[in-house]
């Protein structure tokens, strides 16, 4: 019995200093790969939150600006113009301290939503930078067609006539579904009366009706006086 008892602790012992040799428990591979994809959805969720915020504050402030437009329209008064020298052409590439702010890292909205702030406030100049840096890197973002139209009504409220038409018809020939066309066209008409182009503005008027007879624009047109 002694000898049975004997063995009994020593086999016990034995299995005691076999475990306290093994090697610790390490978590597996699979564990540690499955945490960092949750925190990687846990990050582009919170992204994709504050885009959709971007998105909404866009929408916002384009359909304020869009009624204080029609407001001016009806009370007849002319926006202010912001003095700057333009050479005919592209819109300038960004320079100096807009450059700087601009080419910094953003999303395709963020840099839109900036650049359409500043025109909101009348700053076109730095607006200008802001959607030709857009265009530039973003030529196929959902934004793009508005970012082209608001560049050319940059220039139209600089009372840049030229330029402003040469925005706009870039609305109508590199997005030709694009929901401000008829927008485009009615502000091409406008800048050619201003230029005293009364054949072009017709011609800009006519292709309106034809295009968007049903459109809020075509409406406006119908309104213009033309000598």
């Amino acid at each position: 019995m002694t000898t049975l008892i004997y063995r009994i602790f020593t086999v016990a012992a034995v299995t005691l200093l076999l475990s306290a040799c093994a090697p610790p428990t390490t978590v597996p591979a699979s564990s540690n790969l499955t945490l960092e994809m949750r925190r990687v959805h846990a990050s582009l969720n919170s992204q994709e939150q504050v885009i959709k915020e971007l998105s909404r504050k866009v929408a916002e402030l384009e359909d304020q600006l869009q009624l204080q437009n029609n407001e001016l329209e009806r009370l007849g008064r002319t926006p202010q113009t912001v003095s700057g020298d333009y050479q005919p052409g592209r819109a300038p590439q960004p320079t100096g301290e807009a450059s700087t702010q601009l080419q910094g890292e953003g999303s395709p909205t963020e840099v839109y939503l900036q650049a359409f702030g500043d025109y909101a406030s009348g700053h076109y100049q730095t607006a200008i930078h802001g959607f030709a840096t857009f265009l530039q890197r973003y030529p196929n973002n959902s934004y793009a067609s508005n970012a082209q139209f608001w560049l050319g009504d940059c220039y139209f409220n600089q009372q840049q006539y030229p330029l402003a038409i040469q925005e706009f018809e870039r609305v109508l020939s590199e997005y030709q579904s694009a929901p401000k066309n008829p927008d485009a066209l009615l502000k091409i008409a406008i800048a050619q009366l201003q230029l005293g182009a009364t054949d072009e503005a017709r011609q800009a008027i006519e292709t309106l009706g034809q295009r968007y007879p049903k459109s809020t624009a075509t409406q406006k047109a119908q309104k213009l006086t033309i000598p």
